[in-house]
């Protein structure tokens, strides 16, 4: 069953403010529509006024696929770098840094939704600034196991949820405490991600060391 957008927004332990008040926002906003062939919809979801927490949806016209062409070619985001661990600069982080040039109050990215004719990519923050030094890498990554995640190419998931965690991971363990707390390492975006598929009747997950489809219960981040 496809995931309702609406539903999963109201479902949400955050409240998202539609009209977040910042110096610089419609430029940030149209320059992303620029550089990623997308209408863009930005939300604030941070209770408190003196930072802010971006959920940005990009609802891009093509299929995934396309996107994962023109960004090797360099043509979708400026992402035309080979996987590299450290942040890579793409269109997206360089409007994010003169979207906080212009503003005092500290800015980051909750969660990023690509919305694409064939699939949704959903990449959540794992540490302080994650989303934009990582979606290149994750984009490069998602290009490189494209094989893997659609079954050989004969299924492509409607859903890429990025990333997630084992279900049962004990209270006491330090892991829970650093995914809650946003202090994740760089790493864990390249673990486990959730692919939804319709032949699937729920979520399943996908193991980037081994290239393959597992089963187990997920623990996704919803803030």
């Amino acid at each position: 069953m496809r995931i309702d957008q609406n539903n999963f927004k109201n479902n949400l332990k955050l409240q998202l403010d539609n009209n977040p008040q910042m110096i610089g926002l419609d430029a940030f906003k149209r320059s992303l529509e620029k550089e990623h062939f997308a209408e863009v919809t930005i939300c604030n979801c941070s209770a408190d006024e003196q930072a802010a927490k971006l959920v940005i949806e990009m609802d891009c016209k093509i299929e995934l696929v396309e996107v994962l062409f023109h960004s090797q070619k360099g043509t979708w985001g400026d992402i035309s770098n080979p996987f590299n661990t450290s942040a890579t600069a793409t269109a997206f982080s360089n409007a994010l840094t003169e979207l906080q040039r212009l503003n005092t109050l500290p800015i980051d990215v909750e969660e990023l939704s690509i919305i694409l004719n064939d699939s949704l990519v959903i990449i959540k923050k794992i540490y302080h600034h994650s989303v934009q030094e990582q979606l290149g890498n994750i984009l490069n990554t998602i290009a490189e196991n494209y094989v893997y995640i659609t079954k050989g190419l004969t299924e492509a998931p409607y859903e890429i949820y990025i990333p997630v965690f084992e279900e049962d991971i004990p209270d006491n363990d330090d892991r829970l405490s650093n995914i809650n707390s946003g202090n994740s390492s760089k790493k864990d975006y390249f673990a486990f991600w959730g692919l939804y598929f319709d032949s699937e009747e729920d979520a399943v997950i996908y193991d980037l060391s081994n290239k393959s489809i597992i089963s187990g219960d997920l623990y996704m981040l919803n803030h």
